[in-house]
């Protein structure tokens, strides 16, 4: 069993690698939308506008917004234009990755050599497209980033402990987004030092709580958690699974503090009165 040093800086190592590709994902995207048409100069002199009557009237066509720029598709596709309308269509080919790191592991233990490669294999396969390797992989999810490789098995003694790994984690991870200045409205959850271990699980589960801010932590506001632990972590996808009590694939705030060790009193609903005041 890795020790809880060990596995913070893995840990870190994780996000850091994450957090830079979902920039350069990011970045890429940006750059594959087509430009709008530019509108005509700002800096145009108004006393040379001509006035005459009989002056020339013919005038430059207006660039029209490219339909696509407002078309959203999803993962593994792109918009192109047929006849003029806008169209998501799967992806036609993938950046080149060079990276071994880059690489993705499916959840029929098939790996990728990105997310881009997974998302388009499964979109090519739901359309029934001649280029899908597998029809099975319509159905394809992301199982965890990294090469597909036999997992360790989560025994009794590493799930016994797993909660106090989970916190320890939490805490590191709180402090370091908060020296890059990115805690945003959990700012404040900084201020007590002795509640530094109980407000790490309270402001994880409140940055998971995104789509929608229900109080419900779903399978999907999980998915890059897991993706990102699992290879690392073989008792974190166990270890979640428990904390669903009741078993309707949304893990509560009172589910998550009781399975992390937290005492009653010690749960309390901090999300939205922290989001109010960053916006007041």
């Amino acid at each position: 069993m890795k020790t809880l040093s060990t596995l913070v800086l893995l840990l870190l190592a994780t996000c850091a690698l994450i957090k830079a590709d979902e920039q350069t994902h990011s970045a890429s995207s940006i750059q594959d939308i087509p430009e709008q048409g530019l509108a005509a100069d700002e800096d145009d002199d108004d006393d040379e506008v001509a006035l005459d009557d009989e002056s020339d009237d013919t005038t430059e066509p207006v660039a029209r917004e490219n339909p696509c720029n407002k078309k959203q598709c999803q993962r593994g596709e792109e918009c192109v234009l047929r006849d003029e309308k806008a169209k998501c269509v799967c992806v036609a080919r993938c950046p080149q990755v060079y990276n071994p790191r880059h690489k993705v592991c499916g959840s029929r233990n098939t790996t990728f050599d990105s997310e881009c490669h997974l998302d388009r294999e499964v979109c090519l396969c739901k359309t029934k497209s001649p280029e899908c390797s597998n029809p099975a992989f319509k159905k394809l999810k992301l199982n965890y980033f990294g090469e597909c490789q036999n997992l360790a098995r989560c025994d009794n003694v590493g799930m016994a402990q797993f909660p106090e790994r989970m916190e320890g984690w939490l805490a590191v991870i709180m402090n370091v987004v908060a020296s890059r200045k990115e805690l945003g409205p959990y700012e404040e959850l900084l201020t007590d030092s002795l509640q530094q271990r109980i407000n790490a699980v309270i402001w994880k589960f409140c940055d998971l709580d995104v789509h929608p801010q229900d109080r419900r932590v779903s399978r999907k506001e999980l998915q890059m958690i897991i993706a990102s632990l699992r290879p690392m972590e073989p008792c974190l996808v166990p270890f979640l699974n428990k904390c669903d009590a009741n078993s309707d694939r949304k893990i509560s705030l009172k589910e998550w503090g009781t399975c992390l060790g937290l005492e009653r009193g010690e749960i309390v609903d901090k999300c939205k009165r922290l989001r109010k005041s960053r916006r007041a």
